[in-house]
């Protein structure tokens, strides 16, 4: 009996003036929807900077302001826009914004969109003709035999910090955990006589990862030596002092680390991807992978694997049909 009185109410609302209403009020109102459902805090940050990037730019103060056309507008300020342009903490670079970079930030206003309009804050989807920007899809070389020497021996496995940074890194390369997923681990989720770690992944789902000898021996050195004795909550993973290991932490600290090692490209990405890409070089299988890395689909891990495919036919390559004509002799 209830349900036309509801109906009622929501046709009324759909039909109210809402050009009025200021965007930053429904960005938070949808930043708080997305931590309701339970999105991670790292995602819930990510969405947060690309909207007050948005915000920023001044041309949506207005709910009536959001139309396909002014984020075009966007867009197109967007890719002429340089790396870290605005940001309170980090200096512009010279360097343009990556069309990778570009993309995800649409990405979140198109989702932003697809909100107002299940809310029935727009009439329709005003984003839904929009077309998100390609990025191009580029093949990343995980890191070299001699490149891991080099991280390992530029860490001192005899000090707090080194130790600590060490295991972070082995745990890195023998998992291809985010760094998320390994900042959240506490104490009770490592299991070092079993080698298996309880990781809680995106979308709040839980998955068993095993690690092998090496990273056994680093964590247990790490656990029982160097691992802080008094410290705020239960972090497996936490500073020197106690206190909790943020994510821009440990970014930093990996990307001092490439710089002194002489691996200027290290990041913790590329740390994921090396244990990707190794995984098959090993035997290893898509759907397994799948399930390590905590993928939803398998989208995503096919990359890994048609990119090892790339490397073992260049590897395998047969002698060039060319090779044995005499055209173009340069000798």
């Amino acid at each position: 009996k209830a349900m036309p009185i509801i109906k009622e109410r929501r046709t009324r609302w759909g039909k109210m003036e809402k050009s009025h209403i200021p965007t930053s009020s429904l960005v938070d109102q949808y930043i708080l929807t997305c931590r309701t459902e339970g999105k991670t805090f790292s995602t819930i940050r990510g969405y947060r900077e690309k909207l007050r990037r948005f915000l920023g730019w001044g041309e949506a103060a207005k709910l009536g302001d959001f139309t396909v056309e002014m984020v075009r507008d966007y867009i197109s300020h967007l890719q002429s826009a340089h790396k870290f342009e605005g940001h309170p903490f980090n200096p512009t670079q010279a360097k343009l914004l990556s069309q990778a970079a570009v993309r995800n930030l649409v990405i979140v206003l198109r989702s932003f969109s697809f909100r107002l309009d299940r809310e029935l804050y727009t009439a329709e989807n005003v984003l839904k003709r929009l077309q998100v920007p390609r990025a191009p899809v580029k093949v990343i070389e995980a890191l070299t035999d001699e490149e891991i020497e080099q991280l390992f021996s530029s860490l001192d496995v005899n000090v707090d910090v080194g130790c600590r940074n060490a295991a972070l890194l082995m745990l890195f390369l023998d998992t291809g955990l985010r760094s998320s997923e390994l900042l959240g681990l506490q104490l009770e989720d490592v299991h070092l006589e079993e080698q298996w770690l309880k990781v809680m992944g995106k979308g709040q789902k839980e998955r068993i990862v095993p690690f092998e000898a090496k990273a056994t021996r680093l964590l247990q050195r790490y656990a029982t030596i160097f691992r802080p004795s008094t410290m705020i909550g239960n972090q497996f993973f936490p500073c020197v002092d106690g206190s909790p290991l943020g994510e821009n932490a440990i970014r930093i600290m990996f990307s001092r680390l490439g710089e002194r090692a002489g691996v200027p490209r290290l990041h913790i990405q590329l740390l994921r991807h090396t244990f990707a890409t190794r995984y098959f070089l090993n035997g290893g299988d898509v759907f397994s992978l799948q399930q390590l890395l905590g993928h939803t689909t398998l989208e995503m891990t096919r990359k890994y694997a048609d990119m090892v495919g790339l490397k073992k036919a260049v590897k395998r390559r047969k002698p060039s049909p060319m090779d044995s004509t005499d055209a173009a002799k340069t000798s």
